[in-house]
């Protein structure tokens, strides 16, 4: 029995920062189907150097296996030359996991408050990897 997927991504391209509008309370299912769509969006686009900024919503959360996922995603993006993941927390819950996920993995996530100080972190972040790769 398939489920219904719950949870959704909305995806937008602006210059060479990936922008996820994160919905919902998500399932497995949901999970999967945003990660296809990311994965489909950076194939299709190419970038050389990008970042992605996730945009959370109350109810963005998941089950330890559904964040599993998007721990995955954001692998499979630093494997495809992403710089860095800044996230706009809605949340002090999504804040605190986040932190946690920084501690436990060590990749380049950073949480914010604002859309603002999260595309000014981003593009810094993709400045330094551009001036590293010369």
């Amino acid at each position: 029995m398939r489920l219904k997927p719950h949870g959704d991504v909305k995806l937008n391209w602006h210059s060479n920062l990936l922008m996820v509008e994160v919905s919902g309370p998500f399932n497995m299912e949901g999970a999967n189907s945003s990660f296809k769509k990311i994965q489909v969006s950076v194939r299709a686009n190419k970038p050389e150097i990008w970042a992605r900024i996730d945009i959370l919503d109350q109810e963005t959360l998941g089950s330890p296996e559904v964040m599993k996922v998007f721990g995955a995603t954001y692998k499979w993006c630093f494997e495809h030359s992403c710089s860095s993941v800044g996230f706009v927390c809605a949340t002090f819950l999504q804040a605190e996991m986040l932190e946690k996920a920084l501690i436990a993995t060590g990749m380049n996530l950073a949480g914010f408050s604002t859309l603002s100080d999260a595309e000014t972190w981003c593009v810094e972040q993709i400045s330094e990897k551009a001036k590293n790769r010369k």
